[in-house]
């Protein structure tokens, strides 16, 4: 090995997940999920990002909600001690995957965040990106966190960022800034298919369709992905690895059946019937007829109540894109 230039303390590691480079005899870091914690029950382990290492570079995917910022700055230091934090990779800018960056650089003042370049504006002036976070999340907005200006130079576009390790994807859908990165090997797909979750061993899933949602990008983006190679991806509101490629077949799957669902003459909003209470209606219908949201309703109250708001929240982003796509498919 002497001929190959081995040296002590840096050498050269690998493993199945990412290369890196060790210094100053720091141990590799494992891949994890660092939740960001709100105070709210029914929330827990539910919002965060995953902290890695990738060729010596320390990196977090998503940041999780602004009122779990503390906690979750506290969970980075206990497990990064005194290595730096190099970078943010956010899948798009949403408050519950970017709500704690203002603390992050509070705490690493060297720390840089990737984003898409459509978003970068939002995130160096929040006023309209706190605007319709109210306007979209009504009471939980408070739980997300009013985001504070970041310094632009601390931001990288997309089309900029050239990491070692790192692959990025344009998937909008979901958020028109939407990306996927894979860093080696594992995926980090964000919300392009769906919310995924375990269930007694068996994969399950719920879309997720938030307003400005695009039903017909977002299945582009899905298609986009199912043509790269399958391998362990980790998304945003689970703990643990899941194979990507059976994720994404299966958010393909139930993006279709609720679409033929909600265009049924019955959903269709009943004389008198207000945007709520129609809401509340193909709620409580696709509670029961969906069945990847069937161990759902097994839950404790305090997250059947987070999984009914969500799917509000979901069945209404949905619709406006359907009934956007009919009026302009009438005035063709």
């Amino acid at each position: 090995m002497a001929g190959q230039g081995w040296q002590k303390p840096e050498f050269m590691l690998y493993c199945r997940r990412f290369i890196l480079i060790m210094k100053d005899d720091f141990l590799p870091l494992p891949l994890e999920y660092i939740p960001s914690q709100p105070d709210r029950p029914g929330f827990a382990d539910f919002f965060g990002g995953w902290l890695t290492e990738c060729r010596g570079l320390t990196l977090v995917v998503d940041c999780g909600v602004g009122s779990g910022a503390a906690d979750m700055v506290r969970r980075l230091k206990a497990r990064l001690g005194e290595r730096d934090l190099d970078y943010v990779l956010l899948t798009h800018i949403h408050l519950d995957h970017a709500g704690s960056l203002g603390e992050i650089f509070r705490a690493w003042p060297r720390a840089r965040a990737v984003a898409h370049e459509k978003g970068l504006r939002h995130l160096a002036e929040p006023e309209r990106l706190w605007a319709g976070t109210r306007e979209v999340m009504g009471e939980l907005a408070d739980m997300y966190g009013q985001p504070e200006p970041l310094d632009p130079d601390r931001l990288i576009g997309h089309r900029e960022v050239d990491l070692p390790g790192l692959r990025l994807w344009e998937t909008p859908g979901h958020a028109a800034h939407h990306l996927s990165f894979r860093l080696e090997e594992v995926w980090f797909p964000g919300e392009i298919g769906g919310c995924p979750y375990l269930w007694e061993g068996r994969l399950y899933n719920r879309p997720a369709t938030p307003s400005r949602f695009s039903l017909a990008r977002a299945l582009a983006s899905l298609d986009r992905l199912l043509a790269e190679p399958d391998g362990p991806a980790c998304f945003p509101h689970f703990i643990g690895e899941l194979p990507l490629r059976e994720v994404l077949l299966l958010g393909h799957r139930q993006l279709e059946f609720w679409s033929e669902f909600l265009r049924r003459p019955e959903a269709a909003p009943r004389p008198g019937e207000s945007l709520a209470e129609r809401l509340d209606r193909l709620a409580d219908q696709l509670w029961l007829a969906d069945p990847l949201l069937a161990p759902l309703r097994t839950l404790p109250p305090a997250e059947i109540w987070r999984e009914r708001f969500f799917l509000r929240n979901n069945i209404n982003g949905l619709l406006e894109n359907l009934e956007d796509q009919e009026t302009l498919g009438s005035a063709d």
